[in-house]
């Protein structure tokens, strides 16, 4: 079976609770040992935690007795790890000391957690004058040095390993406490957060079981990150003699005895070096294993594949070079593309066999209602999705003759850079509120290039004037939020032909704008195209925008193209029953003053397609005909373009 047969029943028999359970339960973990960073940092967590476990149970020799017959004697087959200026057993005392070691490291953290997050947390809920009082202090324990902090907690309280667990966890309490309230502010200003006070919700249930869970994730990943910093001070405190007091060994202390003797005997302080810097990489690896597990943008984690679905994998075939009309090579050729989200079920398929060819100079609109996977494969095109979350089932993609899928990361930065253009839907969130204009022009022209600084300053005022914004000598200094929404989506735009693109992508790109403003996109957009013989791929809903500017359209549903052909022809007489019904719902084009006809039904769901055609539950064609359930329709020309309805030439009529 084929895997979009295995996505297909996937989704038409979706596995039951009670089997994903135990899936779910082991997650987690799963994602954390497919990265590589993350088998190793939890592997070597494990063996640290045994270690100061059963250390003090595995050393070979008394890690306190004294023998002044064998000082400083290097590493040998009865004491592995040499002996220190007392003869005493390094690697015995290293065994011993893994304990108060980590345990300071993980004491520092839990006490800073405890004390830290419920601070911030609160401070994020009651604002005001609490809120500002605890960023103001916060502020103020900043502005000092680690180091210089927790000494002076030492020199206060005493030296002795319950102070310095609580000079560390004070240290480390800013952080989580700043962290804790930044991301609380965030759950609380949810629409789902409101409605619960609102209904009169409990604070303390608000609390517990809708924010602590949503940023638990970011707490743990803080708080393994933190453990490496907070291990390093607290061996730093042991070095200059303020940490675990003699005889009882840690391995900070360890290396501060060890530092009169370390060009005559280094193996004093190697041995516990090594097992500090092993100690502190191995939660930095975990730490940011969870890290990517939490970030939402790269939650999906790749499924392992054997070495023969990779053999599988490489052997999808190359774009054509000449596919499309003539001789001319394709500004953009889609043939085959089937796109699917990973999932722990199994591939979810959202694109379906799609094949697309787009000339340079032509526009081409993909139309259909949400869910119907346009922007995933504008994302694919663009080579904008995350392989881990979306697989490539098969087909290729070719930009300008090359072929954009199976690239490595180098080749595919140089691709997007080359050839490829995106102009996204919001402008606003599209540039950066803390630079200026000119800095992110600048910087998109400056890669790849070897241009000096009049140079790139000289492209950034071409390309402001190219589109359509005055004074641009002055616009380069200011920033996105003096300029207005039309403004900020001619600089997207911009930026977007900084490294003149033989393929623009927009994603919805007026959608935001008021009617006027859209326009004047619009035929910003025209012009450079005349100007630069570039081909335009749109996304969109508006049938309008679609008569006015684009020459070719697809209309999408349910992860295929249903009807393709050039926009006038489709508009005018669009023969699929979905194409048909999307311009019948289009305000202006029924008869006047008749209620707006709107589209029977709902979109099938993702992974749950009926059999045969997916129109075919809100199709009025489709009754009495067994063909429509037993086979989906495949593509084929009909007047000029390209239709997948069985009974396509009905639409005539």
């Amino acid at each position: 079976m084929t895997a979009a047969m295995d996505t297909m029943a996937l989704g038409a028999t979706p596995p039951r609770a009670e089997a994903r359970t135990p899936r779910s339960r082991w997650l987690t973990l799963r994602r954390i040992v497919s990265q590589p960073k993350g088998a190793i940092g939890l592997a070597l967590v494990l063996g640290y935690l045994l270690l100061a476990i059963f250390g003090p149970m595995l050393a070979p020799l008394d890690p306190f007795k004294q023998n002044f017959a064998q000082t400083l004697k290097p590493p040998s087959a009865l004491h592995w790890f040499g002996t220190d200026q007392l003869g005493r057993d390094v690697f015995s005392r290293i065994l011993l000391g893994a304990r108060a070691t980590l345990g300071v490291g993980v004491g520092g953290v839990a006490f800073a957690f405890l004390v830290g997050v419920p601070l911030g947390v609160l401070a994020a809920w009651r604002r005001g004058w609490f809120d500002a009082i605890v960023m103001r202090a916060i502020d103020v324990t900043l502005s000092f040095p680690d180091i210089v902090f927790a000494l002076a907690i030492v020199a206060i309280l005493g030296a002795n390993t319950q102070n310095v667990i609580i000079a560390v966890g004070v240290v480390s309490i800013p952080i989580f406490a700043r962290t804790a309230r930044a991301v609380t502010l965030s759950i609380l200003a949810e629409p789902y957060v409101e409605g619960l006070s609102s209904l009169g919700a409990r604070p303390s249930r608000i609390i517990l079981r809708h924010v602590l869970p949503n940023i638990s994730g970011t707490l743990l990943t803080l708080s393994t990150l933190l453990f490496a910093s907070t291990l390093l001070s607290a061996s730093g405190l042991g070095f200059l003699g303020l940490g675990t007091q003699p005889p009882f060994p840690e391995w900070g202390t360890m290396l501060g005895e060890a530092r009169s003797y370390i060009r005559s005997h280094p193996h004093l302080a190697t041995f516990p070096g090594l097992f500090l810097a092993g100690s502190a990489l191995a939660f930095n690896l975990l730490g940011d294993a969870l890290r990517t597990v939490y970030d939402p943008t790269s939650r999906g984690v790749a499924p392992r594949r054997s070495w023969l679905d990779r053999l599988r994998r490489a052997k999808v075939a190359p774009a054509d070079p000449v596919a499309g009309e003539g001789d001319a090579v394709p500004a953009l050729s889609v043939r085959g593309l089937r796109l699917a989200f990973r999932t722990p079920a199994g591939l979810l398929e959202v694109v379906r066999g799609v094949d697309l060819t787009l000339q340079a100079g032509r526009t081409l609109a993909v139309v259909g209602e949400s869910g119907s996977g346009k922007t995933s494969l504008l994302r694919a095109i663009a080579t904008l999705a995350n392989p881990a979350q979306v697989a490539v089932v098969e087909g290729s993609i070719a930009v300008g003759g090359e072929s954009a899928v199976g690239l490595s990361p180098t080749a595919l930065m140089e691709l997007r850079r080359r050839k490829i253009g995106v102009v996204f839907q919001d402008a606003a969130s599209a540039l950066n509120p803390v630079l200026t204009v000119g800095a992110q022009l600048a910087e998109a022209v400056r890669i790849g290039t070897d241009l000096d600084a009049a140079a790139v300053r000289a492209r950034c005022v071409a390309l402001l004037e190219d589109v359509g914004i005055s004074d641009p000598e002055r616009r380069l200094a200011m920033y996105p939020h003096q300029f207005s929404g039309g403004m900020k989506q001619r600089i997207v735009i911009a930026i977007a032909l900084a490294q003149d693109p033989q393929l623009l992508l927009a994603d919805e790109p007026t959608s935001a704008l008021d009617v006027t403003i859209q326009q004047q996109i619009l035929a910003l957009l025209r012009d450079i195209q005349r100007r630069r013989g570039m081909a335009i791929l749109i996304v969109t809903h508006d049938l309008n925008l679609v008569a006015r500017f684009a020459d070719d359209v697809a209309v999408m549903y349910a992860g295929s193209l249903v009807e393709a052909g050039e926009a006038a022809a489709v508009l005018r007489s669009p023969l699929h029953p979905y194409a048909q019904a999307l311009r019948s719902s289009v305000p202006g084009g029924s008869r006047r003053g008749a209620p707006l006809p709107a589209i029977a039904g709902e979109p099938p769901m993702v992974g749950s397609l009926p059999g045969g055609c997916a129109f075919r539950p809100r199709c009025e064609r489709t009754h009495g005909r067994p063909e429509c359930a037993a086979r989906e329709p495949a593509a084929r020309p009909i007047d000029g373009r390209h239709v997948a309805c069985h009974f396509a030439e009905e639409g005539r009529a």
